[in-house]
């Protein structure tokens, strides 16, 4: 018996993972940083904190994280709107809400990034909680983001799901004990091996859950 659902922002509800790539790439050129195009793919569901302080590390700490994190938020201030919501979103979302099943949104991105997409989107105020980078210590694929939901909420694993578009999304949901829904928008299938069901889209999803697609 679902009774909550949660999800993942980037991939999942907004499909910005290209956007923050693009952001990333352009702030890397601006400082003529080298990189392979993997290193975006790497980084998808962790914090611009981890990306930058990886990249400042690698180049011998000649730019710090906190200037190329300052750039890449300017910049990405600029592409908001190239961004589009996940596909299928809307309508899987009103179909939640009619079944009066509970939601939060639970991520890794900043309080920062966050306030800049609602106000292109306005989406925070659907959920009936927010938890983002802010409120943990933790990020993924640590667990302390979901616990911390399931906690605050107050939520039991048994009745929660987890909508995941990241392995370590889905090992940060796997391991706070609940169960995870994986949607392919930004992995392959085979990456996401560790959800318990994986999707094309939420077409998908809403079939597998009775959810009619409007």
């Amino acid at each position: 018996m679902i009774e909550t659902v949660f999800f993942d922002l980037d991939g999942v509800i907004i499909d910005s993972e290209p956007v923050h790539a693009k952001a990333k790439r352009l702030t890397l050129d601006e400082y003529g940083i080298g990189y392979p195009e993997s290193i975006f793919d790497k980084f998808i569901g962790q914090t611009d904190e981890d990306f930058f302080g990886y990249v400042s590390a690698e180049s011998d700490g000649k730019y710090s994280p906190g200037l190329l994190l300052q750039k890449k938020n300017e910049l990405f201030i600029g592409l908001l709107p190239e961004m589009e919501f996940v596909d299928g979103f809307p309508s899987f979302f009103r179909q939640v809400r009619n079944k009066g099943l509970r939601t939060a949104l639970v991520s890794s991105t900043s309080a920062y990034t966050l306030e800049w997409i609602d106000r292109y989107f306005n989406i925070t105020r659907l959920f009936d909680l927010l938890v983002t980078e802010k409120d943990t210590a933790n990020h993924k694929p640590h667990p302390e983001p979901y616990l911390r939901a399931l906690q605050l909420l107050p939520a039991s694993t048994g009745s929660t799901i987890v909508i995941e578009d990241s392995p370590n999304g889905i090992l940060s949901a796997k391991n706070a004990g609940c169960k995870v829904f994986a949607l392919a928008t930004s992995f392959k299938k085979e990456k996401l091996s560790e959800a318990d069901e994986i999707f094309e889209g939420y077409a998908e999803l809403s079939a597998r859950l009775g959810f009619p697609m409007e």
